[in-house]
């Protein structure tokens, strides 16, 4: 008896005495058998190109050689143009994914995807799974443990429910068949093995995309499907792009240069592109005298006059059609950023006004310090290349400088130009230390201390120069850098 077969194909089984479980599993497996060898049904004459189709808002499908890809607020594919032979001529296309019918564009593309697997893999991949499932059937009849039959016919139906799922619901039908017969026998099994749980899995059934494909776009088709897909571009380029390479197609079509249609078509790419070029001018003409006219008023700190020319921007455009936003709102951050170096110099001027007084007491105040170390420099410049001065000259400048660090220490300058007031105080300083140190060094003769007095006269004759640069400065008003 244990030798013997627990089921037969197309016969009576020798083993009628088994149980209610091992005669349902042979007829759920002689059904099974049946119907994994039923033929999938033969599939349709597949595209010479892998083509789905971008769905536009207004209707319209526009091909796409290949799969899209949508990335943020954007939706990229290549569109062909013209014939679709081994290499098409492709335009690469960048819309907004506003301008895209998504529930309609995707569900398109699950149906291309399906009858590009069932046209390429779905049948060799469906013949493997259904070895697979027949191999656990063979098992599952000659299993003799009640649990582990239990467990193979459990691992069959779980296969089973994945399989749609997966695959695009390929041949979901017979796989639905297949299971409502090992429902019943699982059932028969988890009782025979005197399991106590009732395992209800509610699996969703996956059916094949039903969206009916489209046939290859003729070439009058992919004309037509890019000047639509030119209206709904917003980049300028792009729509540029598209509407040369029409023209370029047409005019280099033979067949169809003569016909109504082709003349049609192009005029209305001609117009457009026209249009185009036209928007083009009349754009850049406008962020040219706009520009020129921001810098010219941030200067004068014109804030009132700067706001004025982003308002007529905005005018300009609406006349224009709004035919590049993009464009447009560079142009008015542009004029923005002028508008805010206007309200800072704006600022700064007032400021300066209301503090000039103070500033032009202090200038007159440190005038004759500034002049006085002015006088040094040609014997600053001696000491700082080491090349005198003469005794005399020398004291001179020694008694000059030590006037002038005493002098400016005794001025309190306004709080905005203590840093001015520094450099005046450094160069004052140094100039004495310079004139000291070289009558040291003339004095012992020791060129060390030569060179420190370069160095201090050098020193000396920078700040002073910083300083009356920056004093000058804050006694105009300011400027925009």
């Amino acid at each position: 008896m244990g030798s013997e077969t627990p089921y037969t194909l197309g016969g009576r089984s020798r083993l009628a005495h088994q149980p209610r479980a091992r005669r349902c599993l042979g007829a759920t497996v002689a059904a099974t058998l049946v119907i994994l060898g039923v033929a999938a049904p033969t599939p349709g004459q597949a595209s010479t190109v892998s083509l789905f189709r971008i769905i536009l808002r207004d209707g319209t499908a526009v091909a796409s050689y290949g799969e899209y890809a949508r990335v943020g607020d954007r939706v990229v594919f290549s569109m062909p143009l013209g014939e679709l032979g081994e290499n098409p001529t492709l335009q690469l296309v960048d819309l907004p994914a506003s301008a895209v019918d998504w529930e309609s564009t995707e569900r398109y593309a699950e149906s291309t995807r399906f009858a590009h697997y069932v046209a390429t893999r779905a049948e060799a991949d469906f013949a493997a799974f259904t070895g697979q499932i027949a191999e656990l059937l063979k098992e599952l009849a000659l299993a003799k443990d009640p649990g582990r039959r239990l467990d193979i016919a459990e691992t069959a139906r779980r296969r089973l429910a994945d399989w749609p799922r997966t695959h695009y619901g390929y041949r979901s039908k017979d796989i639905r068949d297949i299971g409502a017969l090992l429902d019943e026998t699982v059932s028969q099994l988890r009782a025979e093995a005197g399991a106590s749980y009732f395992d209800l899995s509610l699996v969703a059934a996956v059916e094949p995309p039903s969206v009916p494909l489209l046939p290859d776009p003729t070439p009058a088709q992919t004309i037509e499907q890019t000047l639509a897909v030119a209206r709904s571009s917003d980049v300028p380029a792009e729509r540029r792009s598209m509407l040369q390479s029409v023209v370029g197609y047409i005019d280099g079509w033979t067949a169809a240069r003569s016909t109504p249609w082709a003349r049609y078509a192009r005029s209305r790419a001609v117009a457009s592109l026209n249009a185009e070029l036209e928007a083009d001018r009349a754009y850049s003409s406008l962020a040219r005298r706009s520009l020129a006219d921001a810098s010219r008023l941030a200067a004068r700190a014109d804030v009132a006059g700067l706001e004025a020319v982003g308002e007529g921007v905005r005018r300009n455009d609406e006349r224009l059609g709004r035919k590049r936003p993009n464009e447009v709102q560079a142009l008015l951050d542009a004029i923005e950023v002028h508008l805010d170096a206007a309200r800072r110099l704006r600022l700064a001027r007032d400021r300066w006004t209301l503090r000039a007084g103070t500033y032009r007491r202090y200038g007159h105040e440190v005038a004759s310090i500034i002049d006085q170390l002015n006088r040094m420099r040609p014997a600053l410049e001696q000491i700082r290349a080491l090349s005198g001065p003469d005794a005399g000259a020398l004291s001179k400048t020694t008694r000059r400088a030590s006037q002038a660090a005493d002098r400016i220490k005794g001025i309190v300058p306004p709080t905005d130009l203590a840093g001015v007031h520094t450099l005046l105080e450094s160069a004052a300083s140094l100039a004495s230390q310079a004139a000291e140190a070289r009558a040291e060094a003339v004095a012992s003769g020791d060129i060390q201390r030569a060179w420190d007095a370069s160095s201090a006269a050098a020193g000396s004759l920078m700040l002073l120069t910083q300083a009356r640069t920056e004093l000058e400065r804050a006694l105009k008003p300011p400027e925009l850098s």
